[in-house]
């Protein structure tokens, strides 16, 4: 369909796929908030703003995997093999944009924690 515009529109509809999912997580958790009686302004900016290294962590990990993955599929960049087979395609980007907003948290809790296991004195502090 637009495959002759380049992979601009292929970036488009990754990062569609991402946002669109990262608003739905985001009407789950307001919705969740509101049945324990926070107000919806609260808890946005519970959500958004917490003050705390782990949020901050998990918000940078998090766009920075998706954006690397997004990297790796559609510019063909990269070291998974396997990735390569599967064309760069306007609908399997949406699809890949949104998944990796789903998988991105978890994957960036256990990248975070095999670091800090890895520090010194195993991330316990000085």
């Amino acid at each position: 369909m637009t495959e002759h515009l380049g992979h601009g529109w292929a970036w488009a509809f990754y990062l569609a796929g991402a946002v669109l999912t990262l608003g739905w997580k985001l009407v789950r958790y307001l919705r969740h908030e509101k049945k324990n009686g926070v107000p919806a302004r609260e808890a946005f900016a519970e959500w958004v703003l917490e003050d705390s290294v782990e949020n901050t962590v998990s918000w940078t990990t998090t766009v920075g995997f998706v954006w690397v993955f997004g990297v790796v599929y559609i510019e063909r960049i990269g070291f998974l093999d396997f990735i390569n087979v599967v064309p760069v395609h306007n609908s399997i980007a949406f699809f890949f944009g949104g998944l990796m907003e789903l998988v991105a948290p978890q994957v960036a809790k256990q990248l975070c924690s095999w670091v800090m296991a890895h520090l010194p004195g195993g991330g316990s502090g000085p």
